[in-house]
C-alpha cells in the first residue's frame, strides 16, 4: 500500500477507505471478491438497497486500484417464508405455505415460478438503470445442487465449537435457552410437505438422516447430492465467505452489535473453515419522510428503487447514497424536500467541473470530484475546468413541465430556443430529469404547487383599471407573441409604470384567467412559455 502522501487525492471519498482496508487485509491478491445479499421474503425495499449499493461503490473504488473484482449478490431466497406481508395478494394460500423454502412458495401474482422469484426479478430490474451489475446467485439452487456440501459437513464436524460460539452470543443478549447438546448446525425442509420442522442426525460423514415433526416422513440424504437441507443463518453466512473467498461484505447495525451475526460469524468463519472475516462497513437504516424507524417488508406499502426512480434521475439517487457515509441514517424524500435536493446536487456537479486554483476550496472540489464520479451511472471521471452539460434547475423546470401539460418533448423545445440545452448529453439529461419532474407533480407536489392551463376560457366582469390593464396585457401580447421571459418582463415594468393600482393587484385576474387560480408562478415565465398563440385566446374574451 502506497503511503498517505502518496496516494491519489482523487480517491478520497469514505469507499475509497474501504478498499484501501480490503486490500491492506489481502495482500498480494490479484483479484477479490466483494458481496451483498438479501432475504425476498418481501418487497426488497429502498433500504436494501442500501446493501447493494455500498458493495457498488467499494467495487468501484477497488477496480480503479487496478484489481479485478468478482461483485457477488446472494439471493437468500432457500431461507424460511415466515410471515405474510399485509399487502400481499392471496393471502389464505401464502399462510398455508408458511414454514417451507420462498423458493418453493407459489406467486400470488401469478406471473413468475415463485414468490421469491416475484420479489427477485422487480428489485434486479431496478437496478440496470442505476449501472449495477452484480453476479446474482440463488441460494437455494446452489445447496440443492450439493455445492455447499463441503461446507455442511466441516460444520457438522465443528459442532460443539460453533455451540459454544452462538451459546456465548446467546447469554451477551440475555437469552434464556441455550443450545442443547442434541443440536446439530443444520435446518431444511422435509422432502415430503415441505416444512421445516425437522430433527437431525448425522452419521460422521456425508449422511443425514431427518424425521418430519409435522407429517411424519423420514428420509436419508446424501449431502454429496444436494438435497433439501441447509445451514442455519449464522453459520451459513461464514461458510459462503471461505467458500466464495469474500473480503468485503457490509451489513445492518442490526447485525453489528456485540454479539450479532457478524461477530460471531467472523469467529466461525475463522475456526471452523480457516478464512478470516470480510472487511466490514456497517450501514444504518434509510426511511421514508413521514415514516418513522426501520422499513420492513413485511408491514406492506414500502418505498422501492423503481419507486425512487420515478422521481430521482439514476445519478441522483446514486448521488444520494454516495454522499452519506453507510453509517448515517438518512430519510427519502417525497415532498417538496426534493426540490431542495436536486439544486444540492446541481450545485455539487457545477463545483465538480470548477477548476482547481491552489486555493482552500481545492479540497471540496476534489471530492466533489470523485463523489460525482461513483455517483454516474457509467463511472465517469471530470476533469478539472471543462464545461459541465446545463442542467435544468428542478424548481424552474417544475414550473415549464405543467405549462406544457406534462410534454417533455415540447418542454425540451422551449428550453432549446431559449439558447439553454445544448449538446446530446444536456439533451439526454433533460429528458430523464423532466420525465422525474413530472411524475414528481403529478403523484407528490402538493396541491397548491400543481396547476394546469385552462382547456377552455372563461369570461370575467372587468371594469376600471384591471380592464385597462388587461388590455394592455393582451396589447403587449399581440405585439410579441414570442417574446421571452425577460422581454415580457419589461413590459411588465412599464404596464406598472402606466397603472396607479400595484400590479399584485391584478396579477390574481390574469392567473384566474389562465389557470383557474388566483396566484400561480412567476407570470413573465408563464406567458413567455404559453406565447401569445395559447395565452390570447384565454385573456381576449373578458374583454368582450
Amino acid at each position: 500500500m502506497a503511503d498517505a502522501d502518496d496516494r491519489d487525492p482523487h480517491l478520497n471519498h469514505w469507499a475509497d477507505q474501504a478498499a484501501e482496508r480490503t486490500l491492506r487485509a489481502h495482500p498480494g491478491e490479484k483479484s477479490l471478491a466483494v458481496a451483498a445479499g438479501i432475504t425476498p421474503s418481501g418487497v426488497v425495499h429502498i433500504g436494501n438497497f442500501r446493501e447493494v449499493i455500498t458493495v457498488d461503490l467499494v467495487a468501484r473504488a477497488l477496480r480503479d486500484r487496478g484489481l479485478p473484482v468478482r461483485f457477488i449478490y446472494s439471493w437468500d431466497d432457500f431461507d424460511v417464508f415466515r410471515k405474510v406481508p399485509k399487502d400481499a395478494p392471496q393471502p389464505e394460500m401464502l399462510e398455508q405455505n408458511l414454514g417451507r423454502s420462498i423458493a418453493d412458495v407459489p406467486d400470488p401474482w401469478c406471473d413468475h415460478d415463485s414468490y421469491a422469484s416475484h420479489h427477485i426479478a422487480a428489485f434486479e430490474q431496478s437496478l440496470v438503470p442505476l449501472g449495477i451489475e452484480p453476479e446474482f446467485i440463488r441460494q437455494h439452487r446452489m445447496y440443492r445442487a450439493g455445492t455447499y456440501a463441503e461446507g455442511i459437513r466441516k460444520a457438522l464436524a465443528a459442532t460443539d465449537t460453533i455451540r459454544d460460539l452462538l451459546n456465548d452470543a446467546r447469554r451477551t443478549h440475555g437469552a434464556r435457552r441455550l443450545l442443547d447438546d442434541q443440536w446439530l448446525p443444520l435446518s431444511g425442509f422435509c422432502d415430503e410437505c415441505g416444512k421445516d420442522d425437522l430433527r437431525f442426525a448425522w452419521d460422521g460423514e456425508w449422511g443425514v438422516h431427518y424425521d418430519c415433526n409435522g407429517c411424519g416422513h423420514a428420509h436419508d440424504v446424501d449431502l454429496r447430492k444436494g438435497g433439501n437441507l441447509k445451514l442455519p443463518w449464522r453459520v451459513d453466512w461464514p461458510m459462503r465467505w471461505a467458500h466464495e473467498r469474500v473480503a468485503f461484505e457490509p451489513g445492518g447495525k442490526d447485525h453489528s452489535s456485540a454479539g450479532g451475526s457478524y461477530d460471531t460469524a467472523k469467529h466461525i468463519v475463522a475456526e471452523v473453515y480457516g478464512w478470516s472475516a470480510p472487511q466490514y462497513v456497517g450501514y444504518d437504516f434509510v426511511s421514508c419522510k413521514g415514516q418513522g424507524g426501520k422499513l420492513s417488508s413485511s408491514k406492506g406499502g414500502v418505498v422501492t428503487v423503481a419507486d425512487c426512480l420515478e422521481v430521482y434521475e439514476p445519478e441522483v439517487l446514486r448521488w444520494l447514497f454516495a454522499s452519506y457515509r453507510p453509517n448515517t441514517e438518512f430519510a427519502i424524500s417525497f415532498d417538496l424536500d426534493v426540490i431542495k435536493l436536486y439544486e444540492d446536487y446541481d450545485r455539487t456537479y457545477r463545483l465538480a467541473h470548477e477548476a482547481d486554483d491552489g486555493g482552500r476550496k481545492d479540497k471540496k472540489r476534489q471530492v466533489a470530484r470523485r463523489t460525482m464520479q461513483l455517483s454516474s451511472v457509467d463511472h465517469r471521471r471530470i476533469e478539472p475546468g471543462t464545461e459541465p452539460p446545463e442542467l435544468a434547475g428542478f424548481r424552474h423546470l417544475s414550473v415549464l413541465v405543467q405549462i406544457f401539460d406534462g410534454d417533455v418533448d415540447a418542454t425540451r423545445a422551449y428550453y432549446e430556443a431559449q439558447g439553454q440545452i445544448v449538446g446530446d448529453e444536456a439533451r439526454r439529461r433533460f429528458g430523464l430529469r423532466a420525465a422525474c419532474v413530472w411524475r414528481w407533480v403529478e403523484q407528490y407536489a402538493p396541491e397548491d404547487f400543481r396547476y394546469r392551463i385552462r382547456a377552455e376560457a372563461v369570461t370575467r366582469a372587468v371594469e376600471g383599471e384591471h380592464r385597462t390593464a388587461l388590455t394592455r396585457l393582451v396589447e403587449i401580447l399581440e405585439q410579441h407573441p414570442g417574446a421571452d421571459d425577460a422581454t415580457l418582463g419589461e413590459h411588465m415594468k412599464g404596464l406598472a409604470s402606466e397603472l396607479s393600482m400595484p400590479l399584485k393587484d391584478f396579477y390574481p385576474l390574469v392567473y384566474d384567467l389562465l389557470i383557474d387560480r388566483d396566484r400561480g408562478p412567476k407570470l413573465s415565465t408563464l406567458l413567455a412559455a404559453m406565447g401569445g398563440t395559447r395565452a390570447l385566446p384565454l385573456l381576449r374574451p373578458s374583454l368582450g
